[in-house]
């Protein structure tokens, strides 16, 4: 992708993208529940610096941007509208069926110590959008990054 295209698509959606991650971290922070102590061990072994704010709320399914520009940007770069679980700021919607998985909770996590490390959201969305363009969902470093530090807690096959 050009990047002069790059560069429109992150300038045009990041408003959107950030408007809509701020009001679901409100909403999951309101809503949400503490970090069981296990989890609070897990967000410090990958580097979240303000535990105490992270909530996740176990939800039936994961929301999605609602609006077609971020729909339409989400699919250019390879994002799932089904998502199993997903960070925005401190905030963490888990899907209630993977609502015991380890490496799943970890790798929110990941991307909980990402947002903080860089900023805040909106410099978050800004370099995930950014690697996604440029790089593909797969192969974005913040992707490969909370893969990677979550492999440790992947649990063995059921069965």
């Amino acid at each position: 992708m050009a990047p002069v295209f790059q560069k429109f698509l992150v300038v045009f959606a990041l408003p959107l993208a950030d408007r809509w991650v701020q009001h679901q971290e409100k909403k999951i922070l309101n809503e949400g529940r503490e970090l069981s102590e296990w989890e609070v061990d897990w967000a410090h072994d990958v580097g979240v610096m303000d535990v105490s704010r992270v909530r996740i709320a176990i939800v039936p399914e994961v929301p999605t941007p609602g609006s077609a520009p971020l729909q339409f940007l989400a699919k250019l770069v390879g994002l799932s509208m089904k998502a199993s679980g997903m960070a925005l700021g401190h905030g963490i919607y888990v899907e209630a069926i993977n609502a015991t998985n380890p490496s799943l909770i970890v790798h929110e996590l990941v991307h909980v110590a990402q947002y903080e490390r860089l900023g805040g959201i909106r410099n978050f969305l800004r370099e995930y959008l950014i690697q996604c363009l440029r790089d593909g969902y797969w192969d974005a470093f913040l992707e490969r990054e909370a893969r990677e530090l979550a492999l440790k807690y992947a649990r063995p096959p059921e069965r």
